[in-house]
């Protein structure tokens, strides 16, 4: 393996678009994997659609959506984990866009799910629920998959390869990848692979159009080329048009694609053909790559992101900007054990075994896709999310959460409103504070009235049975916010917003009926019920 090499390939292959889905792996180094007998490391890997968790005792399971198989069940969909049967004990574990796979304490591979490319690496084209063992495969140390590509690396240091590939012919079984021998760990994005040698250098090829070789070449390499610049690397990652490191002194660098600030080091240059440190990120012990963004795992347990952030993947509900070139803190998790990154969204799983995700949502969030799209803090596997509602009124608090007062308004009787229901949270995903828990069990309609004195507004809501009033307030005197009163006059929240709330007052004088013991009483109504003829 040496970089002689690459002026005989570089401009060789032809620049390929990436599609918009890329599965991306972060593989650590092989010694950090338990040897047989030794309990393994907690381990969390995600595809396009599904999810995979491999335990302490070995055991793999998996959730998600099953189109392919690749959960090794029957089911259509899993919202939370389920056991993948068929499979000794595990050390490792990788999944592609609709397939998985593992590697057995005793260095057999075993791949399930989708085979459209071969995936499987069984020879054919036919797709597998079950596990199946990879045949004249042994040795194996570490896998890493990426769309419909998947990589291992064995026990004498070589990488293998099948599937579809950029960089390669279409394989049904592992072909070995020219010139490798000596790598420690590997990663693989739908465009480009990257290993890791004993002595902390970094070498990579495929098709990476964008600076990920580090080399200057607009082209690509069949053959790994090593990248200048890194040194003293511990782990790797690869995204979509990125290629991460991170070094011994718990740095983190990238390199390739940076419009979108995946470069992290604050700036949205087009691309970067040299490696750049990320900006103010110190103690990171673990690395991961989705398309366009990045996850680092700190030594303290947290998570921290950056980059393209459209649906949400840098699970941050403050950060309102679509691409963002410095490492943001992903919600308040802690105590993290394991992170993995693909396509737009990411996971995390603790050292108590509890299961994250956040960004978009294909199945990896463990809830229908076509009920909650993406979710932009970290959220539970399977937890329930509410479906939207009609919003009477709705506002941003300064640290990027939404409040919502939603209902349901029976057609056939315009002032009877239904599951009523306050809301503050995330703009995407579940609610943190709800009241009531189920509004089903809530009267069924509900007064307002409204109020303006010097310069401020209020409209206040309430039910029937005076069980909760919300009470929307903006203006120069008390600023702008929501409270809620439980129906003994307590409040049980007062929080406040970052900018006027949005009120539908036209729809509630139009439908609501007006309360005759708010502010502006009986004749208040009947002068407002004068304006509406």
């Amino acid at each position: 393996m040496t970089s002689s090499s690459k002026s005989s390939v570089c401009g060789f292959l032809p620049r390929v678009r990436a599609r918009l889905l890329a599965g991306v792996v972060l593989l650590l180094l092989c010694c950090g994997i338990a040897a047989h007998g030794q309990q393994v490391p907690l381990k969390v890997a995600i595809g396009s659609s599904h999810g995979l968790l491999l335990k302490t005792d070995g055991a793999v399971w998996a959730w998600g959506s099953n189109a392919c198989g690749q959960l090794g069940t029957d089911d259509d969909f899993a919202a939370i984990p389920v056991r993948v049967l068929g499979l000794g004990t595990i050390r490792d574990i990788a999944a592609g866009d609709c397939f998985s796979a593992a590697v057995g304490s005793d260095g057999s591979l075993w791949t399930w799910g989708g085979n459209r490319y071969g995936e499987l690496g069984d020879g054919s084209r036919t797709s597998s629920p079950k596990p199946a063992q990879v045949a004249n495969l042994t040795g194996v140390m570490a896998v890493a998959a990426a769309g419909e590509h998947i990589l291992v690396l064995k026990s004498d240091g070589t990488v293998w390869a099948w599937g579809s590939h950029p960089t390669q012919r279409e394989a049904l079984q592992p072909v070995l990848v020219e010139g490798s021998h000596g790598i420690t760990a590997i990663a693989a994005s739908e465009r480009h692979s990257v290993a890791l040698k004993a002595d902390g250098t970094v070498w990579v090829w495929g098709d990476h159009g964008l600076g990920d070789l580090g080399d200057g070449c607009y082209n690509g390499s069949l053959v790994p080329q090593l990248v200048r610049g890194l040194a003293d690397v511990t782990a790797i990652a690869a995204g979509q048009e990125l290629t991460v490191a991170l070094r011994k002194d718990g740095t983190v660098w990238t390199m390739g694609y940076g419009t979108a600030g995946g470069l992290g080091n604050g700036s949205f240059e087009n691309f970067s053909f040299k490696p750049v440190m990320v900006a103010g990120l110190t103690g990171v012990r673990a690395i991961a790559a989705g398309n366009t963004h990045v996850a680092a795992l700190k030594s303290d347990g947290t998570v921290w992101s950056w980059g393209y952030n459209h649906d949400r993947q840098l699970g941050n509900a403050a950060m309102r900007e679509e691409q963002y070139a410095k490492p943001v803190r992903t919600g308040t998790l802690t105590g993290v054990a394991s992170i993995a990154a693909a396509s737009n969204h990411s996971a995390a799983v603790t050292s108590q075994g509890t299961l994250w995700a956040w960004g978009q949502n294909d199945g990896v969030l463990g809830v229908d896709p076509e009920e909650t799209y993406k979710v932009d803090v970290p959220m539970k596997v399977g937890a329930a999310v509410q479906g939207d509602c009609w919003a009477l009124f709705a506002c941003q608090t300064a640290r990027g959460k939404v409040i919502r007062l939603c209902g349901d308004r029976d057609d056939n009787d315009s002032d009877k409103w239904h599951n009523i229901q306050y809301r503050y949270g995330p703009e995407y995903g579940p609610a943190e504070l709800v009241y009531p828990q189920d509004p089903t069990k809530g009267p069924p309609a509900m007064f307002f009235s409204e109020e303006e004195s010097r310069g401020d507004y209020r409209v206040t809501v309430r039910f029937t049975s005076g069980a909760f009033t919300y009470r929307v307030y903006s203006g120069p005197k008390s600023g702008a916010g929501v409270e809620v009163i439980d129906g003994k006059g307590k409040t049980i929240a007062d929080i406040e917003c970052a900018e006027a709330p949005g009120i539908y007052i036209e729809y509630l004088k139009m439908n609501l009926p007006c309360d005759p013991q708010g502010p502006r009483g009986a004749a208040g109504c009947q002068k407002q019920a004068d304006k509406v003829k």
